[in-house]
């Protein structure tokens, strides 16, 4: 893996992005249905693993919830939205709520596209208004728990899920 990127910002609405990405030398998952499907269910393996097992996603048809072993619900989402247009290949979730979400809205989307003669897998999550980050107007200090604690712990997610990947590539 080359191209290691993290970054995030905060909307003037309050509601943060967020994209991590690598480049790896060919593609990881196939551009279909099935590849689209395996760029999901390998992300939330990579929440369980990474956390081991103290945090676990579960999915019916309707959606998903990641759950803390005590049994609270950190985040529920939306039913994967697949694609697979030309090379672009990603799984899409909307975020529905839960402990760590001030209230519904935003999204996950996990990607693979071209980029050059290499292939970027992304993680981005788009509109997200976590319950731990500052508001608007507040002290910066208010937001501590999602700056030092959340935000750093979705990006060591993604590089374990970014491994994963390649590792399931590979073998």
């Amino acid at each position: 893996m080359t191209g290691w990127e993290t970054w995030e910002r905060v909307l003037e609405s309050g509601a943060f992005e967020s994209r991590q990405r690598v480049l790896v030398a060919e593609p990881a998952v196939e551009a279909s249905e099935a590849g689209a499907r395996t760029l999901g269910i390998t992300y939330w393996r990579a929440v369980d693993r990474f956390t081991r097992g103290g945090i676990r996603a579960s999915w019916t048809g309707d959606g998903g919830k990641l759950k803390l072993l005590g049994g609270a619900t950190l985040l529920t989402f939306g039913s994967a939205e697949l694609s697979f247009d030309g090379e672009l290949v990603s799984c899409r979730h909307t975020i529905e709520g839960g402990l760590l979400a001030l209230r519904a809205g935003g999204s996950v989307t996990l990607a693979q596209r071209p980029d050059g003669d290499q292939q970027e897998l992304s993680v981005t999550v788009e509109g997200y208004l976590p319950r731990l980050a500052a508001r608007a107007g507040a002290p910066a200090w208010t937001g501590m728990l999602y700056a030092k604690g959340q935000s750093p712990f979705h990006a060591a997610i993604s590089r374990r899920y970014f491994e994963l990947l390649l590792r399931s590539r590979d073998s």
